[in-house]
């Protein structure tokens, strides 16, 4: 008996989920083992379910289908069909490392091509998470989005929590994570700083050294250091070393001439 692979359906709109469900009915190589109204739910249910196939929406309220990704990681993704009505989200990147996309309105031979693609890369053993990883590295360097990032999705425990970003202090690199500093507490992310820099409101945030970011309001005061570098304290009494290379451009974006 042919293998049937799960699929988890994620798009705000309930229409689309249920033209995605009712197509994927008629192909019996496939199981559909959830639904996700947001990024938000996504996460929790991708971590939860592990399904072979995600049909992932891009635009959506909240978490993006890239935020949800870059959210959970390449390591932990699974096979991804994209479906969008915008194709100015960097179709070339999907074409290049993505399974598949959908681009809306699609009919009932467009999505079995894809389903098609994606049968095949999953019979052939293929779990590469570097496709989603080089999908959002590509996307890094198209340029910055639409919209700022709003909410990040940080786990406490078994959970994950929406938390504001204007509820950040500080962002810090470690690794291959980011520490987030936040009057909710410090949270561990699986994303790059660069990465966040990209998507976080440049009126907001800004850098002021090679691995960190921080809030122009969490500041309230800076003291010379040394070596040309200045030390910025923080409203919580932390503070974070301004480096020399950031020093003109936090200047000029804290109101404060060089």
């Amino acid at each position: 008996m042919t293998k049937r692979y799960s699929v988890l359906v994620v798009d705000d709109e309930a229409p689309a989920r249920a033209k995605l469900k009712r197509l994927l009915a008629d192909d019996d190589r496939f199981t559909l083992v959830g639904e996700a109204a947001d990024g938000e739910q996504a996460v929790a249910r991708i971590e939860s379910l592990r399904p072979d196939l995600l049909l992932l929406d891009v635009q959506m309220p909240g978490l993006t289908g890239f935020e949800v990704l870059e959210t959970l990681g390449a390591e932990s993704c699974p096979q991804v069909i994209f479906s969008t009505a915008y194709d100015q989200f960097a179709l070339k990147a999907f074409d290049a490392h993505a399974v598949d996309y959908l681009l809306k309105p699609y009919d009932a031979e467009r999505f079995r091509k894809a389903l098609d693609k994606a049968w095949a890369q999953l019979e052939a053993g293929r779990t590469e998470p570097q496709q989603v990883q080089a999908l959002l590295s590509g996307l890094e360097r198209s340029g910055p989005p639409e919209r700022p990032l709003e909410r990040l999705l940080v786990k406490v425990g078994e959970a994950w929590i929406a938390l504001r970003v204007d509820r950040v202090r500080r962002f810090s690199a470690e690794d291959k994570y980011v520490r987030v500093f936040s009057d909710q507490g410090q949270h561990l992310v699986r994303q790059t700083l660069k990465s966040l820099e990209t998507r976080l409101d440049p009126r907001r945030f800004v850098r002021v050294h090679r691995s960190e970011l921080v809030q122009l309001e969490a500041v309230v005061r800076l003291e010379p250091w040394s070596h040309g570098d200045g030390l910025l304290v923080l409203a919580d009494g932390s503070s974070v070393v301004l480096s020399r290379t950031f020093r003109e451009a936090f200047l000029e974006r804290w109101g404060v001439e060089g």
